[in-house]
């Protein structure tokens, strides 16, 4: 053993020692008689695997509510709106109608000053509306877009912030 090892470890002893007599002062004799309280190291990967663990059970139920609350507002807008479960069909084949007409507008060349299509006119107004996205959209979003990024979209609505689709090569979400 080395000199430096061997001062580190008389200096341990030596605190070690003045904490027992503090202690003997105070408990008398039992303080010598106490087993130590020596806590070994703990193990750090099982620590991380467990902390880890729980942060993915944690999350994968927050994205459950997630989509169940959004689920549930759908829900109610449809009722408020009128429609009913019937017509999801209908809203499915037009979330295709949707997307199938976005590519054709892409691969168009038409020119907007003459003789643009309903469907430019709405994605002008999609631009310009100042209220945010409208369900269906947002949705379609939603469902178009990879799971992170529509998870990163819920946690924002349910902070409150209200969006704004503007329509290019791709969608993009904007925050207002």
């Amino acid at each position: 053993m080395d000199l430096e090892t061997e001062n580190r470890l008389a200096a341990m002893l030596m605190r070690e020692a003045a904490e027992l007599r503090r202690q003997s002062e105070k408990d008398g004799v039992l303080a010598y008689l106490q087993k130590p309280n020596v806590r070994s190291r703990p193990n750090s990967r099982f620590l991380t695997a467990t902390v880890r663990g729980v942060q993915q059970a944690n999350r994968a139920v927050e994205v459950n509510e997630m989509w169940r609350a959004r689920e549930k507002e759908l829900e109610l807008d449809k009722r408020a709106s009128g429609t009913s479960s019937r017509d999801k069909s209908s809203d499915d084949k037009g979330y295709r109608n949707y997307s199938s007409s976005r590519n054709a507008e892409r691969h168009d060349g038409a020119d907007k000053s003459t003789g643009a299509s309903a469907s430019c006119s709405t994605k002008k107004e999609r631009e310009h509306t100042p209220e945010g996205l409208k369900d269906e959209e947002l949705e379609e979003f939603l469902h178009s877009r990879s799971e992170a990024e529509a998870l990163l979209v819920q946690g924002w609505m349910k902070l409150g912030h209200t969006f704004r689709l503007i329509l290019m090569e791709s969608l993009l979400l904007v925050q207002i």
